[in-house]
């Protein structure tokens, strides 16, 4: 008796049996397994950018009867929720007996030695209160996220008598965290 070979049949038989072989060795010697986690730690360090620009007073007038005024920012950068404190010398042209936590501060004219007292405070009002180069005297903040801005108010007590001119002075800022 001659049996009748229906090719397609046979193809789909071959295929099926091949997938079935490969199911059970797909998860041959892989019946258990075991895990463990895995800790993944950094520190955040604290960091912080500070820039200070020119106080530029208004042109001083020596017969005025009040005090010139002056203002300027200083812009800090430091790692949000950090401590950290401001504080600025006594400048380049200090008064004698000026010291880093009572400074007495003064600019010098720009073509002889002529002085023009000044001060920095950091707060505005009746009774300002001097910024100084110490940790008593510096003025501290907690970072908050991006710049924070700090305020730096000045005078030039009225009645001095200058020469005519420029007058400059040098404060180094300094940021502590």
């Amino acid at each position: 008796m001659k049996t009748k070979l229906n090719q397609s049949k046979l193809k789909l038989a071959i295929v099926s049996a091949m997938l079935v072989g490969s199911a059970g060795f797909s998860t041959a010697g892989y019946a258990s397994s075991d895990s463990d986690s895995m800790r993944v730690e950094t520190s955040v360090m604290m960091s912080c950018t500070v820039s200070a620009p020119t106080l530029t007073f208004p042109s001083y007038d020596p017969t005025a009867t009040s005090d010139l005024a002056g203002t300027s920012v200083i812009t800090s950068n430091c790692t949000y929720g950090g401590a950290a404190k401001i504080t600025m010398s006594e400048g380049s042209a200090a008064k004698a007996g000026s010291s880093a936590a009572a400074p007495l501060r003064q600019m010098t004219h720009n073509t002889d030695s002529t002085k023009l007292g000044y001060q920095l405070y950091k707060d505005s009002g009746a009774s300002p209160v001097v910024w100084g180069n110490t940790v008593d005297t510096g003025k501290g903040f907690t970072a908050v996220q991006g710049d924070t801005i700090t305020t730096v108010f000045a005078a030039i007590p009225k009645g001095q008598a200058a020469t005519y001119g420029s007058y400059t002075d040098t404060v180094l800022v300094t940021l502590t965290y």
